[in-house]
């Protein structure tokens, strides 16, 4: 697969076993800088296996992984270079379906804590960088205050400034939506979109086909480990070339009211 200046991601041959199960198998794709990339399918079809490979919270069984210039090679019985790994997951923000905020830490302690442990900065000079993007998501007012008194949908924006005050180079985002209640959904998706709209690069794994109609430059989607059809979303919502994607996708079209 070409990679030319503007491709910031590339995946090559992946592949994931869990004991005897084949779950990814053989994906490959890339991804150009600024792009937003919507990755849809069935549950248990491997999406959020194939986003947890990209920046290693889980192990690749084997296959190359390219994000922002550092390229990971994986295979049977070698060890990935660690270092790669490290680099690579410092271009890489993850927002997951869970918060997985630290319920003891305030909302502004929360996004700065990747920024003093792990870039070791001192936190009189992470502060500054943590309310900016808490401001950036709408939620500079609440700085102060613990997890535990903020709604689904805050903790969720908390979390995607956790992740982007770290400056990533691209962001991955697992189904960030589905553990929040209907009414709290529009506030993150908002802020996803400004986020592309501003040009960051996002890998998204969602049910919402309507936001990813909207955000999209390009759909994936994956059955069974394996990319059946990729295109723009005019394509794969509407002029599906492989019967899988029409089965899958007409009852939430209609559900959803996507025209």
């Amino acid at each position: 697969m070409p990679m030319n200046d503007n491709t910031i991601i590339r995946v090559e041959n992946l592949h994931k076993w869990f004991g005897l199960l084949h779950v990814l198998r053989g994906i490959s794709f890339s991804v150009q800088s600024k792009d937003v990339l919507v990755i849809i399918g069935r549950s248990g079809s491997g999406k959020s296996t194939l986003l947890r490979c990209l920046n290693f919270l889980e192990d690749p069984s084997s296959g190359n992984i390219t994000i922002a210039g550092h390229t990971v090679t994986t295979a049977p019985g070698i060890r990935p270079d660690q270092q790669k790994i490290l680099a690579l997951r410092l271009s890489t923000g993850m927002v997951f379906q869970e918060f997985n905020l630290f319920p003891h830490m305030t909302a502004l302690d929360n996004v700065i804590e990747g920024l003093i442990t792990v870039k070791r900065m001192k936190k009189d000079d992470a502060i500054p960088i943590g309310e900016r993007y808490l401001r950036k998501v709408g939620l500079f007012d609440k700085r102060d205050v613990h997890p535990i008194r903020l709604s689904g949908g805050q903790k969720q924006r908390v979390a995607i400034a956790r992740a982007l005050a770290m400056e990533p180079k691209v962001m991955l985002f697992d189904e960030p939506t589905s553990a929040l209640d209907p009414e709290l959904i529009g506030e993150v998706l908002d802020v996803m979109k400004q986020l592309a709209q501003e040009g960051m690069t996002m890998l998204i794994v969602t049910h919402e086909m309507g936001f990813a109609c909207d955000v999209a430059d390009r759909i994936i989607y994956v059955d069974e480990g394996e990319i059946v059809e990729e295109g723009c979303p005019e394509d794969i919502f509407h002029n599906p070339k492989d019967e899988r994607t029409h089965i899958f996708l007409n009852p939430l079209l209609k559900v959803q009211h996507i025209e």
